[in-house]
């Protein structure tokens, strides 16, 4: 029996049937329904759904485009990406609108299946001890974002991800920007952030001083434990990475990754307070990364970015399910604070948006 949230038309943004490329709510809508139809067509290879069984096109052919490439795990074989592209012709125009992507990288998040799990688990794992970066999957599914940026320009390609989907294209699109300067446009839904869940701290002073103790912390750590040469090379790494601003969507009661939250919250407060320097050379070091790289194992915080839009759900809700899955970031009542961070610069701009 298909569920209910791998339909559509009874659980999808079947409300947006007049698309504007430029307003951030479609975008972000069409974006989610993109990942969500990962999801869905590892749930019809699992179920073994075909022709007008299967349930995942919708998902995509609803904004006019088609599956050029479906991205296969090398061990389990489970799809736990795709390459989308628009069409003119299902849109039945002569031209792509303006805004809209010619291409979509997309990568799911878990599936809660016997035939999923525990490979899906195994990559939080890798995310939790910060060596994502060493899989195969990462790898193949940067593969697809490097080609179609090569072939069709970065200015025409997006990438989108749930949960572990989030952290694989945020790596990827990292690895774009810091190698070559080239900055693609990233939606990252529930992206993860392995951090004490401060979020939950009802006292903002406290809650405050804990992040503020956190960055002193990794700060004087960074310069006990890498030379002038390693914090050097960091510095400029993320220099080249402030010019990279990917729409990240959290969920502050989803303590996966309302972490972002107090990150990007407390560089703006320390650099007010004339800490910047400490929050700066915090905000690039992890401490386990650190501690890793003490022992000589090889980790990466691919997380630690110092640009982003964040886009904070403010909708009333409480069950993880709500709180951490896909479905949230297209409902019609959603209420989102947004806010853009940059690295060494004040907020430039913030307010709410509704669905």
């Amino acid at each position: 029996m298909v569920g209910e949230r791998q339909i559509f038309k009874l659980s999808g943004p079947a409300h947006l049937t007049a698309v504007d490329w430029s307003d951030p709510d479609h975008r972000r809508c069409i974006a989610a329904s993109l990942v969500q139809g990962v999801v869905v067509q590892e749930r019809d290879r699992q179920e073994h759904r075909h022709g007008p069984d299967a349930q995942a096109e919708k998902w995509w052919s609803f904004f006019k485009f088609k599956l050029i490439q479906p991205l296969y795990d090398g061990v389990d074989g489970s799809i736990f990406g795709s390459v989308y592209k628009w069409s003119r012709k299902a849109a039945g125009v002569c031209s792509r609108p303006a805004g809209a992507p010619k291409i979509v990288v997309a990568f799911r998040g878990t599936v809660k299946t016997r035939e999923s799990l525990a490979r899906d688990l195994r990559h939080h794992l890798h995310i939790f001890i910060n060596r994502l970066h060493t899989t195969s999957r990462f790898h193949t599914g940067f593969d697809a974002v490097k080609t179609n940026v090569d072939r069709h320009g970065c200015e025409n390609v997006w990438i989108a991800g749930h949960s572990l989907g989030a952290a694989i294209g945020m790596l990827a699109g990292r690895k774009i920007a810091e190698a070559e300067g080239r900055f693609v446009e990233a939606h990252f839904f529930n992206p993860p952030f392995v951090s004490a869940p401060l979020e939950r701290i009802k006292s903002k002073k406290i809650k405050r001083g804990l992040h503020f103790a956190g960055s002193v912390v990794k700060a004087g750590l960074a310069m006990t434990l890498h030379g002038k040469d390693t914090r050097i090379e960091s510095q400029r790494m993320f220099s080249v990475l402030q010019w990279w601003v990917p729409c990240l969507y959290v969920n502050p009661k989803d303590d996966l990754c309302s972490g972002y939250v107090g990150y990007f919250g407390n560089q703006t407060a320390m650099q007010q307070k004339g800490a910047g320097g400490i929050a700066s050379l915090a905000a690039q070091h992890s401490i386990r990364v650190m501690v890793f790289s003490a022992f000589g194992k090889e980790a990466k915080a691919g997380h630690l970015i110092p640009s982003a839009r964040l886009n904070v759900n403010r909708s009333s809700a409480s069950d993880f399910q709500t709180v951490h899955g896909i479905h949230q970031w297209w409902a019609p009542d959603i209420r989102i604070d947004c806010t853009e961070f940059k690295l060494g610069t004040d907020q430039k701009s913030g307010g709410s948006l509704g669905g």
